[in-house]
């Protein structure tokens, strides 16, 4: 996560958090199935209209465009933002997938080449994620992280992080300018975060974060994965009523956290 001194965490407006993210709201559900409906990407990253084709070129028409201070939000998403800052605590499932040996490989490569593979894991992660319902939260580097609110993603959310880690695991999936795989590996959990705003440059950026140790936890899971691996808690398996009778299990030491941690593998 950022430094204190550059991002800070919100808090207030908990009822409208939680009513959006954890229980969810037909008229947002609807705009998103309208929205995914117009082409094309990039989109805001909470209502999901399209900035870019036909699809970008209909809402700005009616007013939605990129937001000037954030291309992440759309106008309308930011002064939503802006107007209720904060955020709740809601049970949901979390997604980090990052690439396995890239100092090794920026070591032997040129800078540019270095650059279009990570463009093209963002690029292929993003698709997988965002096809399951996923909640694009950050890229750090070469790294996604991603979530499944109730209120977004739907009460299956567990089952759908589930196929989003079995896809990114898959190595045909995530591959180069060249058509070779790029290793990535994957960490999957099921917990309570905090889900709000932060906020920097003394209010002039805003954005959507989550919070907590369910997260640090489900990070130490993703560094612990093998290449085209992912490592699932026990939680998640669960919350997705899914059988783990036919995946390997591993009782993982992960750093920072006190309990050791029940994980099946998905490779």
């Amino acid at each position: 996560m950022a430094e204190a001194e550059t991002y800070q965490q919100q808090t207030g407006n908990e009822e409208l958090w939680r009513a959006l993210f954890a229980q969810g709201d037909p008229k947002l559900h609807k705009m998103h199935w309208l929205y995914t409906k117009l082409p094309k990407k990039p989109r805001c990253q909470l209502c999901l209209v399209p900035f870019a084709g036909l699809g970008g070129w209909i809402m700005r028409r009616r007013g939605k465009g990129v937001n000037s201070r954030n291309p992440k939000f759309c106008n309308a998403c930011d002064k939503f933002l802006e107007a209720f800052p904060g955020g709740a605590e809601i049970d949901m499932s979390i997604l980090f997938v990052d690439i396995r040996n890239s100092t090794q490989y920026a070591a032997g490569a040129e800078p540019a080449d270095v650059s279009r593979r990570i463009n093209a894991f963002l690029d292929a992660a993003t698709e997988i994620i965002n096809r399951e319902d996923g909640f694009i939260m950050a890229f750090y580097g070469d790294c996604v992280v991603a979530a499944w609110p109730p209120g977004f993603s739907g009460e299956d959310h567990a089952d759908k992080a589930l196929r989003a880690a079995g896809n990114l695991a898959d190595s045909a999936n995530i591959v180069d300018a060249n058509g070779e795989t790029i290793p990535v590996g994957i960490g999957v959990h099921t917990g309570r975060v905090f889900i709000g705003t932060v906020q920097a440059a003394k209010g002039l950026f805003r954005d959507v974060s989550i919070f907590g140790q369910n997260v640090n936890l489900t990070a130490r899971l993703a560094a612990s994965a093998q290449a085209s691996e992912a490592l699932v808690s026990e939680a998640t398996v669960l919350a997705s009523g899914n059988d783990a009778g036919g995946l390997e299990s591993r009782s993982l030491e992960l750093k920072g956290i006190t309990e050791p941690v029940h994980a099946f593998v998905i490779s």
